[in-house]
């Protein structure tokens, strides 16, 4: 089976209800004004009265429309939108209309404040960072222009005093940047990553940093000469705090107990905030609140049901025993699709729920896999057809994988998320286990001999090492086929039953643990190797005698294997497998170390495997897995060949005379064995479905909040009920209106464990960079009315991939040249020349360029 991870969407058993709730929730980012209070839904702007009364949709774009903020006048409101692969800086009237864009760098440029005459808004922008993970601050004018520098200090976000003169700063990024557009959840963090909010004078070039111990604070406002800001220094939730920069005072404003306030506005004596998907307003004299009763009955195109192309999302592909179908898993469906003609099969047919790892039957007649309806796991054996009445095995609670199924189809071998290893009786549905690893590194590696009875897999030890087992399924006794002094992968065996081959590895530990050092001069080196089974079994690197043996000999031989044929007395499967003393009875194949992997034999022997390219031996274009080789080992010449480029997992049908063949962009292939491969491509064109968005977002919460549970280090969850913590999330699915608010709504129930690197990210997330800005290689200033090209960047051309254009040999361009025109587009002090370099990413621009702006 081929196999691979990919962050795919998965399908459910309840349907979300689409109708307008009573409140709408997931309100975001709230702005208040004098008279009106603006906020971000679905990832588009909204504006309402300022009691949240008569809601409209102020914005449309299928991008990411986030932090509206007001200009001070209330007439115009900046915010940050992601329309072309990145964020940047707009502004919109708040009487509707088209936003106008301000920045067009390929670098995030965040809209933070206005400048207190309105003409500007401020912005962080990371476009001349030299170090560190921080931005600064600049100025862009809303007439249009590049802009303007502030300040060289760090300053990831922040906000102007009423006097323009003091910016309080956020000078880095939060380890909980969930509450900003992140991916990471860590409520609670204590650590180097907890930002503490700077109050800079950039005409005095005095700081003054709020006391913090290692909290994090962010989001500052001002009102009435003071600084509101969130923090979570108090039970760590985040809550509003007031400081007085006069005497130092720090009051908190705001107890919420349960959920963070994630974002709020100060604005007129009044405060609104959002906590639980819901905006409250706060009187931060008397502490009052009084949550803000807002219904929208929004259309939100991401809701709909649609179908979807699943060509891109393959979890799993087995090739059938005659080659003529591929089961395929794909977005929690199972199908059959054909190498060569028929139809696509759609054999599952449960799109309410996830079906997943489908594998077939010795004879082809029946299909595996495994169902989750939410709750739990059931093993289902279905006809080839998918039209016949199925059976269903329960398994339990846990999390499994179906792994093979063979030995003349009576067993199925699966594995656990506990670490272990089960043989089931096909026929009587009873299951055992085989085996247990100790730890945690990848999954079980397991094959069942085409001649049946035998398994070999693979366990991990204390060492992280993969030790290779064998196991007989009718006597139910493990046997040692090697140690665990070396990582042991791929285990095949030959299709006549007599040997096992796999690789293995004795410098695999960079790569254990998540560490992986392999780009740092530690090559992964893997050799391969042939157990031979049989006590009495001929090594397949035996010697040649090449001795001469009488006519007569040779036509006794094949007159007495053609009598044993005619009375039935020759049989395939007489393997006499010998489990004790199978290290003394392995050999190495006489090949060079490499990064192998992903083996498969052939019908007549030869051994097929994957020569992957190894990490950190090449940097830049082309040194990913397009490199890598299909590799074929052939036993009468004792050499390997290539025999096909880019491939990087490879196995075949039961007969070992097709092979299945997975490229490094996920193609999958078909190519009948043989010295010389002729690889047809395999249609997915008919690889659909019908998806219901909002079954599938319930469907993923659950296995979210399953697999948390399920995959923890700690069993009790640092003390966290996380039955409760369900409970108090699980309504708000209601109110999602598109992938990107399922990921935030996770990300912030996932910080209620309280545990750093945890992260939320991937699936139908808009994205596009159709119009990605090219960068010229060079920091500009304005200058005479003109672009002056301050500083040229040399792109240290030692370093092949990094382009410097400016300073490329016959480009007639200096420091202190302007830049007049871009592929004839005259450039002003008026116009961005990022706009002018829009969608110019790796293509010819013509620049007119002068030592004088005239």
């Amino acid at each position: 089976m081929i196999k691979r991870s990919i962050a795919a969407a998965l399908l459910t058993g309840s349907i979300m209800s689409t109708q307008a709730q009573a409140e709408t929730r997931l309100l975001r980012d709230p702005a208040l004004s004098d008279n009106a209070l603006a906020f971000a839904y679905a990832g588009d702007l909204w504006i309402a009265a300022a009691d949240g009364s008569n809601p409209r949709r102020l914005t449309s774009h299928p991008g990411n429309e986030r932090d509206p903020i007001f200009s001070p006048d209330g007439t115009m409101i900046a915010f940050t939108a992601n329309y072309d692969g990145n964020d940047d800086v707009f502004v919109i009237d708040t009487a509707g209309g088209t936003p106008r864009r301000l920045t067009w760098h390929p670098g995030n440029d965040l809209a933070v404040d206005w400048t207190p005459d309105g003409k500007s808004v401020a912005l962080t922008s990371a476009r001349e960072r030299d170090n560190g993970r921080s931005a600064q601050l600049y100025h862009v004018a809303i007439d249009g222009g590049l802009p303007q520098k502030v300040s060289q200090a760090r300053i990831a976000s922040g906000s102007y005093d009423e006097n323009g003169r003091i910016f309080a700063a956020v000078p880095g990024g939060m380890a909980y940047n969930g509450l900003v557009g992140g991916s990471s959840g860590w409520r609670g963090y204590r650590g180097g990553s907890a930002p503490s909010i700077q109050l800079l004078d950039f005409a005095g070039k005095t700081a003054t940093t709020i006391p913090g111990d290692r909290t994090t604070e962010f989001d500052p406002h001002w009102m009435g000469g003071q600084l509101y800001f969130l923090s979570d220094r108090e039970d760590k939730v985040f809550n509003i705090f007031r400081y007085n920069p006069a005497d130092g005072s720090l009051v908190k404003v705001s107890d919420e107990t349960v959920w963070d306030i994630r974002r709020f506005d100060a604005h007129g004596g009044a405060i609104v905030y959002e906590a639980g998907g819901q905006l409250k307003r706060l009187d931060p004299a008397t502490g009052a609140v009084a949550p803000l009763a807002i219904t929208l009955n929004a259309d939100l195109p991401q809701r709909q049901p649609q179908w979807k192309d699943l060509a891109e999302q393959i979890e799993s592909a087995e090739l059938s025993p005659s080659g003529k179908r591929v089961a395929i898993t794909a977005r929690g469906e199972v199908f059959t699709v054909p190498t060569d003609k028929g139809a696509v099969r759609n054999i599952s047919q449960s799109a309410p729920v996830r079906d997943y790892t489908g594998i077939w039957s010795d004879d082809g007649s029946r299909i595996a896999y495994i169902t989750d309806d939410g709750s739990a796991q059931t093993l289902v054996i279905e006809d080839q057809s998918g039209i016949e009445p199925v059976r269903r095995i329960p398994l339990g609670s846990d999390f499994y994988e179906l792994v093979e199924w063979g030995d003349g189809g009576k067993h199925i071998v699966y594995s656990s998320n506990k670490l272990k290893l089960f043989a089931m009786n096909v026929a009587s549905g009873v299951s055992w286990q085989i085996a247990e690893s100790e730890r945690r590194n990848g999954d079980f590696a397991v094959v069942i001999s085409p001649k049946g009875r035998w398994l070999a897999y693979t366990t991990r030890g204390e060492t992280y090492n993969a030790a290779l087992h064998l196991y007989d399924l009718e006597t139910r006794k493990s046997y040692p086929a090697t140690g665990n002094f070396a990582d042991i992968t791929s285990p095949e065996f030959s299709k006549d039953g007599k040997l096992l081959f796999f690789a293995a590895s004795t410098n695999a530990g960079p790569q254990q643990l998540g560490l992986d050092m392999s780009s740092q001069q530690q090559p992964y080196r893997a050799g391969l190797y042939a157990v031979v089974l049989e006590v009495d079994g001929k090594s397949p690197l035996a010697p040649v005698l090449a001795d001469e043996e009488p006519e007569e000999a040779d036509k006794e031989k094949d007159k007495s294997a053609k009598e044993k044929k005619d009375k039935g007395e020759a049989k395939d499967d007489a393997v006499k497998v010998e489990p004790v003393g199978l290290r003394n009875r392995t050999v190495a194949l006489p090949l060079a170390e490499g990064a192998y992997g992903s083996l498969a034999t052939e019908k007549d022997g030869a051994l097929y495997y994957v020569e992957l390219v190894q990490p950190g031996v090449a940097t830049g274009p082309g040194s990913g897995q397009e490199r890598a080789r299909l590799m074929r080992f052939d036993f009468d010449e004792r050499e390997a060949k290539p025999v096909g480029d880019g491939i990087v997992a490879v196995s075949t049908n039961r007969e070992g005379d097709l092979l299945l063949l997975r490229k490094h962009d996920d193609a999958l292939l078909t190519a009948k064995a043989g010295e010389k491969l002729e690889p047809e491509p395999v249609s997915l064109a008919g690889l659909k479905l019908l998806v219901d968005p909002a079954a599938e977002w319930r469907q993923i919460f659950g296995d979210v909040w399953r697999m948390e549970k399920a995959y923890f280090y700690a069993e009790n969850m640092h003390g966290l009920d996380w039955d409760a913590v369900r409970v108090r999330y699980e309504p708000l699915l209601e109110h999602v209106g598109r992938r990107e608010d399922l990921n935030e709504l996770l990300v912030e129930m996932i910080a209620e464990m309280q545990v750093g690197h945890n992260r939320v990210g991937g699936g139908e997330v808009y994205e596009s960079a159709a119009a990605k800005p090219g960068l010229l290689g060079a920091d500009f200033r304005i200058e005479n009315g003109r672009y002056r090209i301050a500083r040229i960047f040399d792109g240290e051309q030692w370093n092949p991939f990094l382009a410097a254009p400016l300073a490329a040999p016959g480009v007639d361009v200096k420091q202190g040249d302007y830049i007049l025109a871009i592929n004839g587009r005259e450039l002003g002090a008026a116009d961005n020349i990022y706009a002018a370099l829009a969608g110019t990413a790796g293509t010819q621009v013509t620049l007119t360029v002068a030592n004088s702006p005239n």
